[in-house]
C-alpha cells in the first residue's frame, strides 16, 4: 500500500495498544475524560461543516488530519499511563528540539531561520513556537531531574533558545516569557530559589544570543500599543487589519465557514495592500481562526478545553505541597507552560492545529490519573518521597 512511513508506524503502535489488553485497573478510560470528548465533538464538528466549507478541497484533507489527531491523542493517553512514562516523553521532545536547535546553529542564517524542522514546523513562526515549548518544559524539569537527564535539558535550552532567537518570531519569545511566568506560578514552593537562580541564567542566555535585529523585530509588538502606529512593519500591520476583517467575517458565518475560511474571504474583507502575492491573506490568530472557520461552536469547545487545562492546572497548585505530590507538581508545571507558550503564541500567528499541544493535552489528561498509576512504580515512588526536598530524581 502507498501509505507513508510515519502512518505505518503509527498502525503498528495501535496494534500494540490493542494487543496489550485494557487500560490499567481503576484507570478512567480516554472516552471518559474531558478533553477527548471535547476533541471528539471538535472532530466530529468539523466533518459536519464540510457540507459548507468554502474551500473544500483545504478543509478535506485538514478534517482528515484532525482525526488523526485524535487517534495521537488515544495512543498517548493509553501508553503514557506512568510518571516515569510521561517525564521520558518531555524528554523525548526535549531531545528533539535539541536536534532541530543544533540543525539551526549549523546554518548559516540570512534573516530568518526557515526550513528547518519536519511537515509542519518548517516555518521560522511555528518552528519557533515549537521549540519554545521544548525550552520551557526542560526549565521546569532542571528543577526535578539529575545526572545526565538534567545536563540533557540544560544543553536542549541553550541549543533550543538560541534557535528561538534565529527564528525571529514574535510570538515563539513572547510564549517563551509567558511560559516562564507559568512555572513560577506551578513550581513547589521548596523550588523557589534555584528557580529564581535558573530563570536569572535563562535572561543572561537570551541577552546573549540575541541579535539587535532580534530585539528590532520584537519592538514592533511596542508600537501596537502606542499611539505612534508609524513604528508599525508591514506584518504588524496587516495581522491588525486581518483581525479586525476576521470580526466581520465571523458575524457572516457564526456556524464556521471552514478550514482556510479566513483565507478564501480575505479579499472581500481586506484592501488590497495587505493581501499576498496570491491574493489572499491567511489567519495569524488561533483564536479568531476558531471563530471565523469553526464558528462559535468550534469557540465554544476552544473555551471548554481552555478551562478544563485551567482546573487541572489549579489542582496541581493546591496539592503541590504535599510530599507525594511533588512530581506530579513538577509534570504540571512542564505540561503546563508548554500549553501556555502555545497560546501566547498562537495570539501572533494560526496554531489553532499545531500538533505539539495535542501531545500536550494528551500527557496532561494522563497526568490527572497519576495517583493511581504511580501505586504502580513501587520502590522508584519510595525513592522520589525519601529524596532530599530541593533535587529529586
Amino acid at each position: 500500500p502507498d501509505f507513508r512511513w510515519s502512518a505505518l508506524a503509527a498502525g503498528i503502535t495501535l496494534l500494540a495498544i490493542w494487543m496489550r489488553g485494557p487500560v490499567q485497573k481503576n484507570r478512567i478510560s480516554w472516552l471518559a475524560i474531558t478533553p477527548a470528548r471535547i476533541m471528539i465533538l471538535f472532530t466530529v464538528w468539523f466533518w459536519i461543516s464540510t457540507l459548507w466549507a468554502l474551500d473544500e478541497q483545504q478543509h478535506v484533507p485538514e478534517a482528515i488530519l484532525i482525526s488523526k489527531y485524535l487517534l495521537v491523542f488515544y495512543m498517548i493517553y493509553r501508553l503514557v499511563d506512568t510518571p516515569a512514562k510521561i517525564t521520558s516523553f518531555l524528554l523525548a521532545h526535549i531531545t528533539g528540539c535539541l536536534y532541530l536547535g543544533i540543525l539551526g546553529y549549523s546554518m548559516h542564517v540570512d534573516g530568518r531561520l526557515d526550513g528547518v524542522g519536519g511537515p509542519g514546523i518548517d516555518d521560522s513562526n511555528t518552528l519557533g513556537m515549537h521549540l519554545a515549548t521544548g525550552v520551557v518544559a526542560g526549565a521546569m524539569l532542571t528543577l526535578h531531574l539529575r545526572r545526565w537527564r538534567w545536563l540533557l535539558c540544560v544543553i536542549s535550552i541553550m541549543f533550543a533558545l538560541n534557535a528561538v532567537v534565529l527564528a525571529g518570531s514574535r510570538g515563539a519569545f513572547f510564549g517563551v516569557l509567558a511560559g516562564l511566568v507559568t512555572l513560577a506560578f506551578l513550581r513547589p514552593p521548596a523550588y523557589k530559589k534555584i528557580f529564581t537562580i535558573y530563570a536569572c541564567l535563562g535572561v543572561l542566555l537570551i541577552g546573549f544570543v540575541a541579535s539587535h535585529q532580534f530585539w528590532e523585530r520584537m519592538y514592533t509588538v511596542r508600537a501596537v500599543t502606542s499611539d505612534n502606529r508609524n513604528d508599525l512593519d508591514h506584518s504588524s500591520r496587516s495581522r491588525i487589519a486581518m483581525f479586525n476583517a476576521q470580526l466581520l467575517m465571523a458575524a457572516s458565518y457564526p456556524f464556521g465557514s471552514g478550514h482556510r475560511g479566513s483565507e478564501a474571504l480575505s479579499p472581500r474583507y481586506l484592501q488590497q495592500q495587505y493581501l499576498t502575492a496570491g491574493g489572499a491573506r491567511s489567519s495569524h490568530n488561533s483564536f479568531m481562526t476558531v471563530l471565523v472557520e469553526q464558528g462559535i461552536p468550534g469557540v465554544v469547545l476552544m473555551v471548554a478545553m481552555l478551562a478544563w487545562t485551567a482546573g487541572v492546572l489549579r489542582k496541581s497548585v493546591n496539592a503541590r505541597s504535599e510530599r507525594d505530590q511533588v512530581e506530579r507538581a513538577i509534570q504540571a508545571g512542564a505540561i503546563g507552560g508548554a500549553l501556555m507558550v502555545v497560546f501566547v503564541a498562537g495570539m501572533f500567528a494560526d496554531f489553532s492545529k499545531c500538533e505539539v499541544q495535542i501531545w500536550m493535552l494528551a500527557l496532561l489528561a494522563s497526568l490527572t490519573q497519576g495517583k493511581t498509576a504511580a501505586n504502580k512504580i513501587g520502590s522508584r515512588s519510595e525513592a522520589i518521597l525519601n529524596a532530599p526536598a530541593t533535587r529529586i530524581a
